[in-house]
């Protein structure tokens, strides 16, 4: 089995991932504590490639953020956005639950 740490993944597999985080950025009220979360994990989709280790971390930022969001946001969000964040929620949980990859 390959090490998980050393295996990349391309960010353009990840745009789920990316447009999810664009949601809550968008429409999210969330803390300055949540919002530095945020924006580290937009800095790190911006690169070409990431280890897949990082890119289970940003879909557990994800879960988080969604989370912080609060119970009530994906319902208060326009049918676009609540799509893309549950297209961004399920490629995170695919990344977390799937402990075969890698």
């Amino acid at each position: 089995m390959l090490d998980p740490y050393f295996v990349q993944v391309n960010t353009a597999e990840l745009a789920d991932l990316g447009r999810a985080f664009d949601v809550i950025d968008r429409h999210a009220e969330i803390n300055d504590r949540y919002r530095a979360m945020l924006a580290a994990s937009q800095q790190v989709l911006a690169a070409d490639e990431i280890r897949l280790t990082q890119a289970r971390g940003l879909a557990k930022r994800l879960m988080v953020l969604v989370k912080a969001a609060g119970p009530d946001f994906r319902d208060s969000l326009p049918e676009e956005a609540r799509t893309a964040l549950d297209a961004g929620s399920a490629q995170a949980s695919a990344l977390v639950l799937d402990l075969g990859q890698g």
